[in-house]
């Protein structure tokens, strides 16, 4: 975005408040589509403003980045009234006031990413929610927007329109002041908090002058924005669909909630029009978008590292067989947390060694335990010693050793735990005891866990008996400080789609469900597909209007 927006005489606008798929069942932008979009529009910058969550970011930088147009990561976050911790109902706003947050630099995004684990770590009630402490803690970076119809500013000010009481305004004073004072100024001297304008409702027009109004008395910049839920204006009906599947409603369902039709992903030409009264509101919109710059880090090793302590071996007795002889010998091995925070490059580099060490002594050990000591071939030895090695080479030994940890730690406790997938094929797994399969005996492959010539980090599936495995999570928690979850996100295919559509359209479950049934049994078909392929839909589509419409 050119720091002149007068530079040509075409109007220029960047959205900075828009929602994908990942506002779940909410959303309706899917990533390319948008994208590309935006760059038909003549815009080159666009943000990602999910609600409470940074699911799509990384998927909608690279789509952003691929397409010639600047991705801007944000958040549309849920902010708790008082305590996040705080699960006490009220009954008003316990999810939280709604607040735009944006990156504007990679220390602001880092401090997004902060501010979101958080929320689900700490502050989930309803919602994933932040609160002023945590927003003053790691606010740095972030450039926030207030004044949407959803906003703790917006909330006092449609009070103040309804009942002119003067505590409304002062309490919307207030709130603009306290963003004001916690997002302050960049380094540059520029604003990083922004009262907020949109005109979809008669309640959003009914705040615009009070909001412009407090702006003007605070001496706070304006930004307009269209709070984009889908990517074009007739997209509003497909919209509207995917709403009443969230909320379980059919479509004629009286007095139920719709949004307005004006949510799509307008031009620079339709915003500058509904906004040419206040073009500053325009001009900022162009100028965070400009200074938005976030170049997601790729290509940096973040293996983990721990510190090995080795106690003196006691002497093991002759007599016991030879896992409870490699058990007594592990037990002179403990992991301890690696503490990053003031630790030199030489400190990483020791700890390195250590894992390395410890991994190449505990498998040597293994070995034995596995073969017995005439039972180790050449070919076992140099396939060990050749593991061991591409596993230090690539900073692994660390990993496995933690893996190694946890899977012990769960065994004494009675909880079954056994690695599968890739990991089974190495020789290094196998004299661990983190499987029972030989990968020699098996015929199995190092190079599916990892291949010494790729840079990517493998990772090693393990199988925990589900009434243990909260303890296993826990343990890790305690004593490495972490654990990070894999979430999956389904989209509705083809089948299920015409099911939940002709649902919410008023048809029957039966006849979802035959309707459904008509689409081929194919993978990953589309609708489109199916109709072409399947006479029947084809013959039911020009039967019945309604069901035209559903498909």
């Amino acid at each position: 975005m050119p720091d002149d927006i007068h530079a040509n005489s075409k109007p220029q606008f960047a959205h900075l408040h828009l929602h994908s798929e990942y506002s779940l069942l909410d959303g309706g932008n899917r990533m390319e589509r948008l994208v590309e979009r935006v760059k038909e529009l003549g815009m080159d910058a666009v943000a990602l403003t999910d609600h409470g969550n940074l699911h799509g970011a990384v998927e909608f930088y690279n789509a952003a980045r691929d397409a010639g147009v600047k991705p801007i990561l944000g958040i549309e976050a849920y902010v708790a009234l008082g305590d996040r911790a705080d699960r006490t109902h009220t009954g008003f706003k316990d999810g939280g006031f709604h607040l735009v947050l944006l990156a504007e630099n990679l220390a602001g995004w880092r401090n997004l990413m902060k501010l979101s684990t958080d929320a689900y770590l700490n502050g989930f009630y309803y919602k994933p929610r932040m609160d002023k402490s945590t927003l003053e803690k790691w606010g740095d970076g972030i450039i926030a927007i207030n004044g949407h119809l959803g906003s703790s500013i917006a909330h006092h000010l449609s009070l103040f329109a309804q009942t002119q009481d003067e505590k409304h305004w002062s309490d919307a004073r207030a709130e603009a002041l306290w963003h004001a004072k916690t997002f302050g100024k960049n380094e540059r001297g520029e604003p990083r908090f922004y009262i907020e304008l949109q005109r979809h409702t008669q309640d959003q027009w009914r705040i615009d002058p009070l909001l412009q109004k407090l702006a003007k008395e605070l001496k706070l910049p304006m930004v307009c924005d269209n709070d984009a839920h889908f990517l074009r204006q007739e997209d509003h009906d497909t919209h509207d669909t995917l709403c009443c599947i969230s909320m379980a409603k059919n479509k004629d369902t009286p007095d139920r909630i719709k949004y307005p039709e004006q949510l799509y992903v307008k031009s620079p030409e339709e915003m500058s029009t509904l906004f040419a009264d206040v073009p500053e509101s325009i001009e900022n919109a162009c100028a965070i978008a400009a200074r938005c710059n976030v170049e997601l880090p790729h290509g940096e090793n973040h293996a983990p590292i721990v510190r090995v302590q080795k106690t003196k071996q006691k002497k093991i007795d002759d007599t016991l067989d030879g896992t409870e002889v490699f058990k007594q010998f592990c037990c002179a091995y403990e992991l301890k947390p690696f503490d990053a925070t003031n630790a030199s490059a030489k400190d990483r580099a020791t700890a390195k060694l250590e894992c390395d060490e410890a991994l190449a002594e505990l498998a040597a050990a293994g070995l034995v335990w596995r073969y017995g000591a005439a039972g180790i071939t050449s070919v076992i030895k140099a396939r060990l010693e050749r593991e061991l090695k591409i596993l230090a080479d690539k900073s692994i030994s660390a990993y496995f050793l933690i893996v190694w940890d946890f899977v012990n730690w769960a065994r004494q406790q009675g909880i079954p735990a056994i690695a599968r997938g890739s990991g089974v094929g190495t020789m290094v797994g196998y004299v661990l005891g983190l499987s029972n399969a030989c990968p020699e005996r098996f015929g199995l492959l190092f190079e599916r866990f990892t291949d010494p010539d790729r840079n990517e980090y493998p990772d090693i599936d393990v199988d925990i008996c589900q009434d243990g495995r909260a303890k296993v999570l826990e343990y890790v928690r305690q004593k490495y400080g972490h654990v990070a979850q894999i979430i999956t996100f389904g989209r509705l295919k083809a089948k299920a789609a015409v099911k939940d559509v002709a649902r919410v359209m008023g048809m029957t479950p039966t006849d979802g469900q035959r309707l459904s049934n008509m689409v081929p049994d194919e993978l990953n078909i589309t609708l489109a597909q199916g109709v072409d392929r399947e006479p029947e839909l084809q013959n039911a589509m020009r039967a019945d209007p309604l069901i035209a419409k559903v498909l």
